[in-house]
């Protein structure tokens, strides 16, 4: 009897043993997930950067590619467990809506406003609002078109805000605006079928470029504008509104984006010999951004306390 016992309990220790690997080897891999926008992804960025981050925390990475509004969406139902954005008024409003903890800036990049090659319109070497008021003139003549996003992007924001600043009226319901509804490359890709003018962030044309070709028969022809620029920014979602996200992981990536090889990476990512982000963590008055001593601070005293 007592070895019969010493079996069950030989077998019940094993079974244990089993289960505890089994259940905790499966609950202990770390994963975050990343709500970001689609050029960040059809860029090739995040691809990039993923074996980089995964082998120096052992965490898992993974992404949504949404347009701004969309990830901003999936963010505020605790669908994600951070946000790699570029809509800075949207950011902003997240985090004062206690959605967010913190957002900083952590790279930046252009939009471009390109065109077919023939540039019906006649807008190259226009700022942007020129160039955009002169495409919607000869779309109302019948000599161009435009294609926008059309998603709820930032993108489509910043489209948006050009139409604004022209005081431009009923322009979605007009014949030479078309709303693809749709990510930048698949924008780009009906821009360039339809031979018409849109709005695209420049690392994601410069991909389309590369893996196209000559088949891509667009170009830029409208570049260089302040309106244009293109700030990034990390936002961290609030973990006691959010209790189920993976907010330690969330805090490893923000620190590896803002370290000096986070940032070194950014800017050595090249599309055929072409820096396709550039790094501003801490360095927003640069390029004429308000400060974000604050924010700059919050991420060191989080960087600090992991020492």
């Amino acid at each position: 009897m007592k070895s019969y016992k010493l079996v069950l309990l030989a077998s019940a220790a094993v079974l244990a043993i089993f289960f505890t690997l089994t259940f905790f080897g499966a609950s202990s891999e770390k994963k975050l997930l990343i709500a970001t926008t689609t050029s960040t992804v059809d860029s090739g960025l995040m691809d990039y950067i993923k074996p980089y981050f995964e082998s120096k925390y052992g965490i898992n990475l993974s992404w949504l590619s949404l347009g701004t509004g969309q990830a901003l969406a999936v963010a505020s139902r605790g669908d994600a467990d951070l946000l790699l954005v570029h809509d800075r008024e949207r950011e902003e409003a997240f985090v004062l809506s206690g959605n967010g903890s913190l957002r900083v800036t952590v790279f930046y990049n252009d939009f471009v406003i390109v065109g077919p090659e023939k540039d019906p319109a006649n807008v190259s070497s226009l700022n942007a609002t020129a160039c955009m008021e002169r495409i919607a003139i000869a779309g109302e003549s019948g000599s161009a078109l435009f294609v926008s996003r059309g998603d709820g992007s930032g993108t489509h924001a910043l489209e948006k805000r050009i139409w604004k600043a022209l005081d431009m009226q009923g322009y979605e319901n007009s014949e030479w605006y078309k709303a693809a509804g749709s990510g930048m490359s698949a924008t780009l890709r009906l821009a360039n079928e339809l031979e018409a003018y849109t709005l695209a962030d420049r690392a994601t044309f410069i991909r389309l470029k590369d893996s196209m070709g000559e088949a891509l028969k667009l170009k830029v022809v409208c570049e260089g504008d302040p309106m244009l620029l293109n700030p990034y920014s990390i936002v961290l979602l609030n973990s006691s509104r959010f209790p189920n996200i993976r907010y330690e992981q969330a805090v490893d990536f923000l620190l590896f984006i803002t370290s000096t090889e986070g940032q070194r990476l950014v800017g050595d990512y090249t599309i055929s010999g072409e820096h396709i982000f550039f790094p501003i963590y801490n360095m927003t008055e640069s390029i004429g951004l308000p400060s974000e001593d604050a924010e700059v601070n919050f991420v060191e005293d989080l960087r600090a306390s992991r020492k």
